[in-house]
C-alpha cells in the first residue's frame, strides 16, 4: 500500500514540473515556479486527505456495534 502511494505522488510530482523540465537555465518566470510548487503542494495535500479520510473511514467501520 506504501509503495502504490509513493509511485502516485512520484507520477503526481512528474506530472506537475513539465513546464520547468524543459526551460532553459534562467528563463523561467518566478511566476510559473511558484505555480507549480503550488500546484505540487496542492496534490501532495489532495494526496494526504485522501489518506485520512480512507483511514477515518476503515476504523470508523471496523468498531462493533452495540
Amino acid at each position: 500500500m506504501q509503495t502504490r502511494q509513493l509511485v502516485t505522488v512520484c507520477l503526481m510530482l512528474t506530472l506537475g514540473l513539465p513546464n520547468l523540465a524543459y526551460a532553459q537555465h534562467g528563463q523561467v518566470h518566478p511566476s510559473i515556479i511558484f505555480l507549480s510548487a503550488t500546484l505540487v503542494f496542492l496534490m501532495i495535500l489532495t494526496v494526504y486527505i485522501v489518506y485520512k479520510i480512507r483511514r477515518s473511514l476503515r476504523n470508523h467501520l471496523d468498531k462493533p456495534t452495540d
